[in-house]
This record gives structure tokens, sequence and C-alpha cells, in this order.
């Protein structure tokens, strides 16, 4: 009896049918958590995804109506201006010598909310160059100030005229619907007056660059922008001459006569005060010729560029409006919407 104990005790122990059963089991069981955890991390992932994306639109939506506030802001903040003029104007009536130079409503604004707020840019539509209207000395002027190499220059300004012109014929640098018909998506040459600014992107060399501007370093290290011509034309203002209380520097420097210091000099006088007359900036600053005053303007101006862009205070999200907006006017508005963008492209 024990030897047969003995002889059996030296057997390798064998696995039961059902053990080997239960470890099978056991594996799949682990394979099936490893499968649920999956799912519930992917599930977890897109709810977050779907939750943020929700957010985000009501950011969107949040921000955009702020925006809107802004500019229904700037134009409450311009009424104000003008009729504290027109005050001020009434007031000193009869006094000879006494006259205020026109107010320019222009700069940054902010308007804070409740959970967030707008920062809103006035522009004065009088101070830039009318598309319709000039000349084409004073757009040649203004690519050079603003960086366009000469060359192109040439190209964009007969471009320019070609397209607003209503014939077929080019002029030598220019371009007319034979041109545009061989591109890769074909068009024709409208023949006609600029309805908007944005028509320029349309013309022969205006790249999106040269159009909304691009930033970079100068020589000196210095940050600088260039190009950027959407601050410079306009097709709304109806002035032919250019605004020197509102006008950007770019403009100021591209009339002949003026060069890029003295209209620096003009800046820097108006911030002060606004200018009455070019008599005035001629006695401040000896050597401008007579004939700048054909350029120059001191009209009061009624259209106006708005850029407001909204933004939460806990979100990254903006809400951007382009709008131009004519004061005045009949209706029940004080004012006329001329232009409306809200795109988030660069403005």
């Amino acid at each position: 009896m024990r030897e047969r104990k003995k002889a059996t005790s030296g057997r390798p122990a064998r696995v039961s049918a059902g053990a080997a059963q239960k470890g099978a089991i056991l594996i799949v069981v682990l394979w099936v958590l490893l499968a649920l955890s999956l799912l519930a991390l992917s599930f977890s992932a897109s709810v977050r995804t779907e939750v943020n994306a929700a957010r985000n639109t009501v950011d969107q939506k949040q921000s955009y109506y702020m925006a809107r506030a802004g500019v229904e802001y700037a134009v409450y903040k311009i009424l104000e201006a003008q009729n504290a003029f027109n005050q001020s104007q009434m007031a000193l009536q009869g006094q000879l010598g006494q006259q205020q130079a026109p107010d320019v409503f222009t700069g940054s604004v902010r308007l804070d909310l409740a959970d967030g707020g707008a920062n809103v840019e006035v522009i004065d539509e009088s101070g830039k160059l009318n598309l319709n209207l000039a000349q084409a000395h004073l757009i040649y002027n203004l690519l050079i100030v603003v960086g366009v190499d000469p060359a192109d220059a040439d190209v964009i300004t007969d471009s320019i005229e070609d397209w607003r012109d209503q014939d077929d014929l080019y002029r030598p640098n220019g371009a007319e619907s034979d041109y545009y018909q061989g591109l890769e998506k074909p068009y024709f040459a409208k023949n006609g007056l600029f309805d908007v600014p944005e028509e320029l992107l349309l013309v022969r060399g205006v790249t999106p660059e040269i159009y909304y501007g691009k930033k970079g370093l100068s020589q000196s290290g210095e940050r600088i922008e260039y190009y950027g011509l959407q601050k410079y034309f306009t097709t709304f203002s109806t002035f032919n001459r250019i605004n020197i209380n509102s006008a950007p520097l770019a403009v100021l420097a591209s009339i002949p006569g003026l060069d890029y210091d003295v209209a620096q000099e003009i800046v820097a006088m108006r911030q002060e005060a606004p200018l009455s007359g070019i008599n005035d900036v001629m006695k401040s600053i000896p050597g401008i010729p007579t004939e700048v005053g054909n350029y120059l303007s001191m009209m009061r101006s009624q259209v106006y560029t708005i850029v407001s862009s909204g933004s939460l205070n806990h979100s990254e999200v903006i809400g951007r409006v382009r709008a131009v907006v004519r004061i005045g006017g009949i209706g029940p508005k004080p004012y006329t919407v001329l232009y409306w963008n809200e795109s988030n492209m660069e403005m």
C-alpha cells in the first residue's frame, strides 16, 4: 500500500477539464472588459467633443451678439460726438473766428457687458481714397507708400483703371476680359464702378496678402505692417477729396507735395486738436506747396466703418462684425447700413 502511494506521488498533477474551462472563461471575460473599457473611453471622448462643440456654438452666438451690440454702441458714440459739436457750433454763432473744426469720431471704444464685451474700431471713410474717383497717380503713390513693388504697383494701378472704365481697351500694364478669361477660374472684367472694396481681389496683381495686409519686420527690426489696401480704399464715401482730419498716414503721404515725414507731422498736429484748414498746416509746416490743398478737405464725415469684435470672459471664441454705416437719413434709425460682413476673415 505504501509503495503504491509513493509511485503515485511522483506523477505530474492532471488539470481537470473544469479548471481549464474556467481559465478560458476568465480570459474571455478579460477581453470583454477590455473591449467595454475601450468603448467607454471612445464614447466619453465623443461626448466630450460634442459638449465642447455645443459650448463653442453657444459662445460663438453670444460673442456675435456682443459684436452687434458693439456696432450699435459705436453708432451711439458717433451721434453723441456730432450732437456735442452741433451744440458748440450753435453757442458760437455770430462770433467771428470762433468756429470749431469739424469733429471726426475715430479710434477705439470698449463696450463692457456682464459676461464679456466688445472692442470696437471706428474708421472715417472720408479719409480714404475712393476707388471710383481717385486719380491714377494717387493710387500708384499709395501702393508705393504701403510697400508694393513699383512694377507690381504699375500693374495694379493700370488694372484698376481698366476695371472701372467702360471699354475693353487695356492700358500698358493693365488687364481686360481677355486676361481674366485665361485664368484657371475665368471671369469678365467689370467695366464699371467698384461696388465694394473687396472687388480689388478680382483685379490683376492684387493678392489676398496685398489686400488684407501682412505683418513683418523692418530693416531696423521694428514690427511693421505691409500693404493692407482694405484700410486705405473706399467705395462708400462720395468725397473726391481726402479728409485731412481722418486720413491714414499712408494716404496723406501719397498726396503729391507731401512725404512721409510731413504726413507724420500733420498726424501729430491733429492729435492735439482737429485741423480747421490747410492754411494752418502750411503755416506750421513750411514748404508745403499750395497745390496740396486741391487734394484735401475738412468736410464733416457721415460715413464710417465699424469693426466690432465680441468676446466672452471665459472663452477664446471671437465674434466679429464689419459694418459701414451712413449717419443720418430718413427712417426709424438714425443711420443706414451700407455694408455688413460677419466673416472672421482678416478685417
